[in-house]
């Protein structure tokens, strides 16, 4: 009997968000802040109004 090994897709790779345990569809906006992805409204609801260039630069400093 052949043996069919498994491989792993891209697809297999989901991310759920750390405030609502919601998955996060791979064409939505996502924050990552500190190993965890969120909703840009749940991530907003967490630590409250952000603007757009704050996030920008958040993202910048957590790449380095």
């Amino acid at each position: 009997m052949k043996m069919v090994k498994g491989a792993i897709k891209a697809d297999d790779f989901r991310v759920w968000c750390a405030q609502c345990s919601i998955r996060i569809a791979p064409h939505e906006e996502q924050i990552g802040v500190e190993g965890r992805r969120y909703h840009v409204l749940c991530y907003s609801k967490h630590v409250g109004p952000i603007s757009k260039d704050a996030l920008e630069r958040k993202d910048r400093e957590h790449e380095v």
